[in-house]
């Protein structure tokens, strides 16, 4: 039985947190924009955007992910400071490899991790 496995990082966010969920919630066309060599297009499958439970195919430019994996599902989970008021991301690349000789994702989370600082960029540099 394949074995799901996990690989994640947590980043503090210099922004607020519920204005980078909001950019991903109510503009993913910026996000495309922001980095057009890597994320080409999206599309909405089910649910309603980024809404719990909703699933949005992405087309980007990383080499043939099914080669290496049965399975790979990327999930952001924003937090938006609360009492300390510091927000952070945390980014989690779950994934099932296709034989035990291929290595864990790295680039996906990385790409989410410089991603998430070209994104707090942008968002503290338009308020």
């Amino acid at each position: 039985m394949a074995q799901i496995s996990n690989i994640s990082k947590q980043l503090q966010l210099k922004c607020s947190g519920e204005r980078f969920y909001e950019l991903f919630k109510n503009k993913m066309d910026s996000i495309t924009q922001m980095f057009p060599k890597k994320l080409l297009s999206y599309k909405i499958v089910e649910g309603n955007g980024f809404a719990h439970g909703s699933v949005v195919h992405w087309k980007y430019d990383f080499g043939d992910l099914f080669k290496d994996f049965e399975m790979v599902a990327v999930k952001g989970e924003v937090s938006d400071g609360g009492s300390n008021g510091i927000s952070s991301v945390k980014w989690s690349v779950e994934f099932v490899k296709a034989n035990e000789g291929v290595a864990p994702p790295h680039n996906y989370l990385q790409f989410a991790l410089e991603s998430t600082k070209g994104i707090e960029a942008y968002l503290c540099n338009n308020n």
